[in-house]
């Protein structure tokens, strides 16, 4: 009980020391001066006007990014028998959607396919939805027997038990493109180790709509510079083409680890694993249906950033290799944003206040503009079925992202053993 009073006083301190800075560092300053018997204060803010037309900067700069990397990547489609795939489809308590990725990969593009689902024995409902859809021939389905108890187990055991030189992982709920694989393939016979495809939430919801907001804007859109100045892919375990030798050098997916995906990336960067993003043909995936599924998901996410920043920082050995130094640092630069987040927004509270609209409101436009111009982007690829007017809440993600930063460390700090969330799907 202790530790829990101590991680939420830490979380609100955090939380209020982070917005009371970025209201110090405003740089508030009243310059009186007297008209017609009254006193007007005007409020200089030289860093709060500093701060939004940086911040605007870097989402134009990096928006741009995006935009030029989708409209280059457009990989050849052409290679379909190059070697066996075995696309591995994780599940657990994910019966109500399991046929969205079982069905689409059967559309593949890809003639020599073969899809594996791998259910955990404790999953009633999964169990017999896999049997059921592999009454098809090309699927089949594996209980876990070999490492129960987690995702990362359940792609290393199929791993195990199949003998392709290619594999694919994709989660239950996924849309896959008919494209995805043979685009992936051609990437693979470039040179590539690991292609990491584009997943989009549908935006059929008001916090579907904000989840599809986030993906592209901070996930895909933020990481830009990162992509441009280091080696550094994300490589995630869903919407993946590995070969086997590249699995096999990293030793697989670590089962210790809440965000298996980001450990992946970051095992593959200090292996110097070739990762090769794919921005075209995105998979489809269910986005969270409720404000406390988001929540929780975010928050675990975060949860499992913190958890690998801290097996970094144990981890580095200098001498070794000077990724392993860059690694933390890498992790650490991606996980400072929440903060800068939170500073951003008392900032914008101090412009706001002082009548400064357009300083206000500049930042807000562009991301309200850019979000817009990428759901039309998909919309006319038929990625997405319409532009949901819901996208213009788009900076209220900001903040709520900021807070679940915050709390998921505060909690791994204090609270945090082990324990994980999991959204419903299927169920609206």
């Amino acid at each position: 009980m202790n530790r829990r009073w101590l991680d939420r006083f830490g979380f609100v301190t955090i939380v209020v020391a982070v917005f009371a800075i970025g209201i110090l560092q405003g740089q508030l300053v009243f310059v009186l001066r007297f008209e017609i018997a009254a006193w007007a204060a005007v409020l200089v803010l030289a860093q709060a006007v500093f701060a939004s037309l940086t911040f605007t900067g870097f989402m134009i700069a990096t928006g741009v990014l995006l935009f030029w990397n989708m409209y280059r990547d457009q990989p050849s489609v052409e290679t379909t028998d190059v070697g066996t795939i075995t696309a591995i489809v994780p599940a657990y308590h994910d019966a109500p959607v399991m046929h969205r990725s079982v069905e689409s990969l059967r559309e593949s593009a890809y003639e020599d396919l073969s899809i594996v689902v791998v259910v955990e024995d404790e999953d009633s409902a999964g169990k017999q939805r896999a049997a059921e859809l592999a009454a098809y021939d090309d699927v089949e389905y594996l209980v876990n027997e070999g490492y129960p108890g987690s995702k990362s187990g359940a792609i290393n055991y199929a791993a195990e038990e199949v003998e392709s030189e290619y594999l694919a992982v994709f989660d239950a709920d996924e849309i896959v493109d008919p494209d995805f694989l043979p685009a992936g393939m051609s990437k693979m016979e470039a040179g590539a180790e690991v292609v990491q495809g584009r997943t989009v939430p549908e935006p059929d919801g008001l916090v579907e709509s904000l989840a599809y907001a986030e993906s592209v804007l901070l996930s895909y859109a933020a990481r830009r510079f990162l992509y441009l100045f280091t080696d550094f892919r994300m490589a995630a375990s869903r919407a993946v083409l590995l070969r086997r030798s590249a699995l096999e050098t990293v030793g697989g997916y670590d089962e210790d680890m809440l965000t298996e995906d980001f450990a992946f990336a970051y095992a593959c960067y200090k292996s110097r694993i070739d990762v090769e993003e794919q921005l075209s043909y995105p998979s489809k995936i269910e986005a969270a249906h409720d404000i406390q599924d988001w929540w929780g998901q975010r928050k675990r996410w975060m949860t499992g950033y913190a958890q690998v920043l801290h097996r970094l920082v144990t981890s580095m050995r200098p001498i070794d290799d000077y990724r392993n130094v860059l690694s933390p640092v890498l992790c650490a630069t991606m996980m400072s944003g929440s903060l800068l987040l939170l500073s951003l927004l008392s900032k914008f509270t101090l412009l706001l206040l002082a009548g400064q609209e357009l300083f206000f409101a500049l930042p807000i436009v562009v991301a309200i503009g850019l979000t817009i111009g990428f759901a039309y982007t998909d919309y006319t690829a038929g990625t997405i079925s319409r532009i949901p007017p819901a996208l213009v809440l788009v900076p209220l993600i900001l903040p709520f992202y900021s807070l679940a930063a915050l709390k998921a460390i505060t909690e791994y700090v204090f609270t945090w053993q082990g324990d994980w969330y999991s959204v419903s799907k299927g169920v609206k």
